[in-house]
């Protein structure tokens, strides 16, 4: 790695050579995969819910307007749904970070604490 500012390198060929080998325990390459899998669905998950409110008020601006459930115009009901939408995902990644990735963050740590070379230990 190189520092961008200095040009200069910040790290020795024996650190890349450590953080390498740790990217490729199994407990790290399962952390790795379990957030690309909650970040992936998530994330793809919210471009669904704003594209369609994009196109709901692009499209369809005088049914949106005109329309009326529950004495409420659907235009309200449409924006209210991506509040609520949010809300849904947020409260979703933080269950999915407590109960499916913060095991496989013990486990990655754990795993980095077994394979950490000897000149790496830090003095307490």
């Amino acid at each position: 790695m190189t520092d961008t500012v200095n040009g200069v390198p910040t790290s020795s060929p024996e650190d890349e050579l450590v953080w390498t080998r740790m990217l490729h325990l199994p407990e790290i390459a399962e952390l790795r995969r379990r957030r690309a899998r909650v970040t992936n669905t998530l994330g793809g998950i919210t471009v669904v819910l704003f594209t369609s409110f994009l196109v709901a008020f692009i499209g369809f601006p005088d049914q949106l307007g005109t329309t009326v459930v529950l004495g409420v115009p659907l235009s309200l009901w449409v924006v209210f749904s991506q509040f609520a939408g949010t809300w849904v995902l947020v409260w979703a990644y933080f269950r999915l970070s407590r109960t499916y990735i913060g095991p496989a963050v013990d486990d990655a740590v754990k795993a980095v604490e077994r394979n950490r070379p000897a000149s790496e230990e830090v003095a307490s």
